[in-house]
């Protein structure tokens, strides 16, 4: 059994090659079929809105098929995507193309989860899930070395259909590697685990046990959200809402911004592959600094670093081309990106875990995936409009703001 699951969890690493780069290198292809900042915002609001549907479907099929089905189809198809895509030579092709891959490519996320504490002894879980998480980073960031070294030779089409030729490969080894465990769970048992509840949300931020109701949201009333502590939760919420609608508006024409001022593709590959570099080494400290700190104050904190690294970014892109723009993305961004991100994401998702990891699961998991897939969709499409028709340091601004509002509300969090 030792060396089967070792075997599986090492399927995670060619998959997030592939997926690491994915959005950069699409950006890139829009960009050179001769597509703006709205074309971009559509195509990449298009995978965003994919996975609130995928996130409910899969999941379901999680509770319900065989998950070694389930993660060999979802492979396989994303292979099929992948390889594919050199015969993509138009915008809405592109878009429909980057949908399906986004869809497809939510069907493992679960089903690995189950698989670490299906094929682990209890005490061993939380091992399990630090490996799969290494290994999820560590194919991020390989995907992205290998693309920023590769568009110096290659055009993007085809280094996409080499990284599906790698998870191809990985396709064909898991009909023997993934395990068909004999102890079942449901996705419920992932939210009493604190580590199996958050390797889940870093590796997809949405998770439905079942569609909310409008009842549901009924804790945003006004007269709650006046009441400490009883706004605790709402308020939470409402701060979580406003990352990832920063996080929409930001990321999305980041990539955009930077070839546009004069950077070539290699170094926008460059920049991002710099500031995942730094998320990944930022997690291994963020356990030390979320408990010396506490989570709200952290949080806060790191939204007020990340929300000024944003603003910081507004201003070069606003004033300057060429070097000072690779000079900004590969100091500022990493600390938007790494460190106040790891941070951030320690703390928020601990605070979601309190939240969430006793009771009323189904409800709280609800609200929160519906109201953070509606963020994504609402900052990634108004990112286009907003950057083309007034200015990248326009949308990077109010990204910046947005966070800073979220920095306050996680500041005046009162837990009961």
């Amino acid at each position: 059994m030792k060396r089967t699951t070792a075997g599986w969890m090492w399927m995670t690493f060619p998959l997030n090659v592939a997926l690491g780069p994915l959005s950069t290198l699409v950006t890139l292809e829009v960009l050179g079929l001769g597509g703006n900042a709205i074309d971009v915002a559509y195509v990449i609001t298009l995978g965003n809105f994919a996975t609130i549907p995928a996130a409910l479907v899969w999941g379901m099929a999680a509770d319900r098929f065989d998950r070694r089905k389930i993660v060999l189809l979802s492979y396989g198809a994303t292979a099929a995507s992948l390889v594919t895509f050199p015969f993509v030579n138009s915008i809405p092709a592109l878009a429909a193309l980057y949908g399906t891959i986004t869809f497809v490519t939510v069907a493992p996320n679960t089903p690995f989860n189950l698989l670490v504490m299906e094929t682990h002894e209890k005490p061993k879980w939380a091992a399990g899930f630090s490996k799969l998480s290494m290994l999820s980073s560590l194919g991020v960031l390989t995907g992205l070395l290998v693309s920023s070294v590769g568009v110096l030779y290659l055009r993007v089409p085809y280094i996409v259909q080499g990284l599906g030729a790698v998870v191809l490969g990985s396709t064909v080894a898991g009909f023997r590697l993934l395990p068909r465990p004999q102890v079942r769970l449901e996705r419920v048992a992932l939210v009493h685990h604190k580590e199996s509840f958050l390797t889940r949300l870093k590796m997809f931020p949405l998770f439905f046990l079942h569609l909310p109701d409008p009842s549901h949201f009924k804790m945003f009333r006004l007269s709650r959200l006046r009441t400490k502590p009883i706004n605790f939760v709402p308020l939470l919420y409402i701060a979580i809402f406003l990352f990832y609608l920063s996080s929409g508006l930001f990321n999305t024409v980041y990539p955009v911004s930077l070839y546009q001022r004069g950077l070539s593709k290699a170094e926008v590959l460059a920049v991002v592959t710099v500031g995942m570099t730094v998320q990944s080494l930022s997690f291994a400290r963020t356990g030390w600094a979320v408990e010396r700190l506490g989570e709200q104050k952290a949080a806060s904190l790191s939204l007020i670093l990340r929300g000024a690294s944003y603003v910081g970014l507004a201003m070069v892109t606003m004033a300057a081309a060429g070097l000072p723009v690779l000079i900004a993305g590969v100091t500022l961004y990493p600390l938007a990106a790494g460190v106040a991100f790891a941070i951030y994401y320690a703390s928020s998702n601990t605070l979601v875990f309190k939240v969430v990891g006793e009771r009323s699961h189904g409800r709280g998991l609800g609200v929160y995936s519906t109201m953070t897939g509606s963020a994504l969709f609402v900052g990634s499409l108004a990112s286009g409009y907003l950057s083309h028709y007034v200015g990248f340091y326009a949308d990077f601004g109010l990204a910046g703001a947005l966070l800073w509002i979220a920095a306050y509300l996680f500041h005046y969090l009162e837990e009961g």
